[in-house]
């Protein structure tokens, strides 16, 4: 993986920014905000996710929301947004020499939105969250409720979009509160990634982001105490399918197991040819959507193997992914697998490095989560420096009984139920 030229400056406000050169004729101008749902009260639970629906909404400078678009727009692609539970992104993709009027239009709309069209934005909000609630207004997104059940006594188990009764009653006021909080330079990591040397790329846009209050950086509440054993949760919905999500509480991305975690997850899931397609997939025919995922934070984690199943399989499907669980601790990979599991983790690599949103990625969000971020060439080395042995010390760590979710939510009728909860509370015991 090749290093990109690049230059990191702190602004007198206390933005860092971070300029990354990379061939093309395209640029990309984005900006990482330390907030998100686990930064989130009950009362303010999906305020982070609101306003950056409504950020986009206006300035002091252009104040008509249709104006900022078709601004946006000229320069090349629309602006795009996104919030997670620990961060919100700002980014825009656009035509390099447009760099200093996207910077200044940018800058504005974090600066000083006004959240005009409040009450239309907020009719989309709501409609977007009906995706996680039935007709009756009950919960039955499984990510939501599995990982309310991981983390239950802090705010990182909140869904990212919040209460209902909070989106239908947020004001102005609610909005220029939070972003009053939140959206200061010390809080927040600029990156710009294009085909100028790195000092041009920072004068392009270090004026008008200058003029971002210093504010305060922000931390979140800690992640609180682990489930205490196998936690199940059965949701009854009239679906076809049964969502199936297994979490493991993990450590985060800064914890010395971190590589280990990152090289167990390309195991499961990197391939038609790793272990969870190979064997669920294509030789049982269990699942046909099945993933692993390793979600990760400063302080926690989460490892997470989900898929949609039908009801007659579904303790089929826990039962083998246990068994598979278990193998990466009793037969861990060495030889041929992990050489191979190296090449693809290596080449993930180049190819988001390929990519202006992966090297802002990779080089500019981790500066907001610490100081002294490790360098990614340096992080990826340490990956694939880990052997057999780390392996499979940190899947028995891991993948245990304790600290650990199951969630189904779907068509659960009452021996489909006992029979799953019966399967969870067996696993890593003897049957």
């Amino acid at each position: 993986m090749q290093t990109p030229p690049r230059l990191q400056h702190r602004l007198e406000n206390g933005l860092l920014v971070v300029a990354l050169q990379r061939p093309g004729d395209t640029a990309l101008l984005n900006v990482d905000v330390r907030v998100g749902s686990r930064f989130e009260s009950r009362g303010d639970h999906g305020l982070s996710h609101f306003l950056e629906h409504m950020i986009f909404q206006g300035s002091a400078s252009v104040p008509e929301p249709a104006e900022v678009n078709r601004r946006a727009e000229r320069m090349g692609a629309a602006f795009d947004a996104w919030t997670a539970r620990d961060s919100s992104r700002y980014s825009h993709w656009l035509d390099p020499k447009r760099l200093p009027d996207s910077a200044a239009l940018l800058a504005d709309l974090l600066h000083r939105p006004v959240f005009a069209e409040l009450e239309s934005e907020r009719a989309i909000i709501v409609e977007e969250s009906l995706d996680e609630f039935d007709e009756d207004g009950r919960l039955v997104d499984a990510d939501t409720i599995a990982r309310r059940a991981l983390w239950p006594h802090s705010p990182l188990g909140q869904n990212v979009i919040g209460a209902q009764e909070n989106l239908k009653r947020f004001s102005r006021e609610d909005l220029h509160r939070h972003h009053a909080r939140y959206f200061g330079a010390r809080n927040m990591v600029l990156t710009i990634a294009g085909p100028d040397d790195p000092q041009a790329l920072l004068d392009a846009v270090a004026g008008p982001f200058s003029a971002l209050p210093p504010g305060e950086p922000r931390q979140p509440e800690g992640a609180g105490a682990p489930p205490a054993g196998p936690v199940v949760e059965l949701v009854e919905d009239g679906r076809s399918q049964v969502e199936v999500r297994l979490l493991y509480r993990t450590p985060g991305r800064h914890h010395a197991d971190a590589a280990a975690l990152r090289l167990l997850r390309r195991a499961l899931d990197d391939g038609l040819s790793a272990r969870l397609h190979r064997r669920l997939g294509s030789e049982l025919g269990l699942a046909y959507s099945l993933w692993a995922v390793w979600e990760r934070y400063s302080d926690s984690g989460a490892f997470e193997i989900g898929a949609s199943v039908s009801p007659a399989k579904a303790t089929a499907f826990v039962e083998e992914t246990q068994a598979l669980l278990r193998g990466l601790a009793e037969e861990p990979p060495r030889d041929d697998e992990l050489a191979h599991i190296r090449f693809r983790t290596a080449w993930a690599a180049r190819c988001n490095a390929d990519q202006a949103e992966g090297l802002a990625s990779m080089y500019g969000t981790p500066h907001l989560f610490t100081e002294a971020p490790a360098d990614p060439a340096d992080r990826l080395a340490a990956t694939l420096a880990v052997p057999t042995e780390a392996l499979a010390r940190v899947a028995e760590a891991t993948f245990g009984p304790d600290e650990h979710v199951a969630c189904f939510v779907g068509p659960l009728d009452k021996p489909v139920r006992r029979a799953l909860k019966g399967r969870v509370r067996a696993f890593g015991r003897a049957d």
